[in-house]
């Protein structure tokens, strides 16, 4: 059988999805659960292809497998559409379809896969193998999946999630081909070391997907990873939903990355400042082994409302940390939410400027989203609030909600505002020129000057991201509900 993936891509908009261009990973893991059958993959994201094209492709597969956040759900409704133009069979998972599995009742998809697919795919493909197509006798034995009898959704028995992820099958690196992948400019591999989160943030709906169940790898699996990674790769980025969660097995990994000679690429990874400041010792240990850059969630200035969305964060410690990764020559990828409930609109601008006030390197603001299955999700709907149901809207720039105390307008001026005063505070190169001290005078920091040549490449990116905070708002837009 031959299997086409497909990563249906990001369809973000104002924002900084566009420089951070990363390898279908989830993709990767699921094709090597069916390793006897051929694979060929399109990725919308890091290389679009012509409608030609793709039914060249489909016209020699036999299964399409699509991978969907939310906001790109038009880009797998027209790769399923091609798809039944060659009579194909497609199924569809990632976020979207753990989160909103009804979208199965849309005749272009056959079956969604709910939540982790390794286990679930396999059935799914020798089911289709034996019997030559899908019906609802032999779907509805497969846990973990939706499908249509009907036009009625049937959800079968929740699969229980994978305890033990070493028993994985190692991703499939192979599949991607000679494809450049890039973290903001340079080349960029990526894996995964941890599933889940144990916080409880009102607006996350990872736990949905994943579950609130943190579930690890084991430190020499996550590093036979890192060596199956591309040696060509500038950045190594995890894409664990929060990498910090166990210092002591971070420490180990940093461990092994030094003892296997893996110290030499940069890495990045998603974590709690708590996490950093209690353990510094460790941070240290991170920056020896390569350790370059951080996310963390900032989301606002007032402790109020890290409060209302169970962030369970102190601003202190935020600081703390800010400091103890700069001293240490580590850039900071900061997030902020605009449009917080409670927030008025001059909290809001004092919540923008609180990100250039830390001195954060990189800054991502991005809207309130209420997404389905999270805490915000059932408020907004209580209220009244979600003004938007075009799940293409739902990329955490565009306003889709407004709040209590704020329209969606005024969250996507102040979205905008936010990423003109924190990257064009006085004039162009402002960004660069107020921190440019720092990182001439740290020697720890001097490895950022060998991302120049490849940042420069962003310059065509870095011109939309000004003309799109430039551009007039289309009013009448939020004016009305869909």
């Amino acid at each position: 059988m031959n299997i086409l993936y497909v990563n249906a891509g990001q369809a973000g908009s104002l924002g900084l999805d566009s420089f951070l261009r990363a390898p279908p990973l989830a993709l990767m893991y699921l094709s090597p659960t069916v390793p006897e059958h051929k694979r060929f993959l399109i990725d919308l994201k890091s290389n679009p292809m012509k409608e030609e094209a793709i039914h060249r492709i489909m016209a020699k597969s036999d299964l399409v497998a699509i991978s969907s956040f939310t906001p790109s759900i038009k880009n797998a409704m027209y790769i399923a559409s091609l798809a039944k133009q060659h009579n194909l069979p497609v199924v569809i998972g990632g976020y979207h379809a753990s989160l909103i599995p009804e979208i199965v009742k849309d005749p272009t998809f056959d079956v969604a896969v709910r939540q982790e697919g390794e286990l679930t795919f396999p059935e799914l493909v020798k089911t289709l193998e034996k019997d030559g197509k899908w019906t609802s006798d032999n779907l509805k034995d497969i846990k973990g999946i939706a499908y249509r009898k009907d036009k009625e959704m049937i959800l079968t028995e929740p699969r229980p999630l994978i305890e033990d992820l070493d028993t994985l099958p190692m991703p499939d690196r192979e599949l991607i081909g000679d494809t450049r992948y890039e973290y903001f400019g340079c080349s960029v591999d990526c894996l995964e070391s941890s599933r889940g989160c144990v916080n409880n943030c009102s607006f996350c709906c990872v736990s949905v997907h994943c579950g609130r169940k943190w579930r690890r790898k084991s430190p020499e699996r996550v590093v036979r990873e890192i060596e199956q990674c591309s040696r060509k790769a500038r950045w190594i980025t995890f894409q664990d939903s929060e990498y910090t969660i166990d210092m002591k097995r971070v420490r180990q990994i940093c461990d092994l990355v030094i003892e296997h000679g893996l110290d030499q690429q940069w890495y990045s990874a998603q974590g709690r400042v708590d996490d950093l400041v209690k353990d510094v010792e460790t941070v240290d240990r991170m920056v020896e082994s390569g350790f370059r850059m951080m996310f963390i969630g900032i989301e606002s200035a007032f402790q109020s409302s890290l409060d209302k969305i169970g962030k369970n964060l102190k601003h202190e410690k935020i600081k703390e940390a800010v400091k103890l990764l700069h001293d240490r020559g580590v850039s900071i990828y900061g997030a902020i939410i605009i449009g917080n409930i409670g927030e008025t609109y001059e909290m809001v601008k004092k919540t923008a400027q609180y990100a250039s006030d830390l001195d954060l390197d990189i800054t991502q603001f991005t809207a309130l989203t209420p997404y389905p299955g999270t805490r915000l999700w059932d408020e907004a709907k209580e209220k009244g609030w979600i003004e938007d149901a075009d799940w293409t809207h739902y990329d955490f720039v565009r306003p889709v909600m407004r709040t209590d105390l704020l329209t969606r307008l005024q969250i996507a001026e102040l979205v905008k505002s936010a990423y003109r005063e924190f990257y064009l505070p006085d004039m162009w190169g402002g960004w660069f020129w107020k921190r440019a001290p720092r990182f001439i005078k740290q020697q720890n920091y001097h490895w950022a000057f060998k991302m120049l040549p490849d940042f420069l490449h962003n310059i065509p990116g870095i011109y939309q991201l000004v003309k799109d905070m430039s551009a007039p708002f289309k009013v009448e837009e939020f004016n009305k509900t869909s």
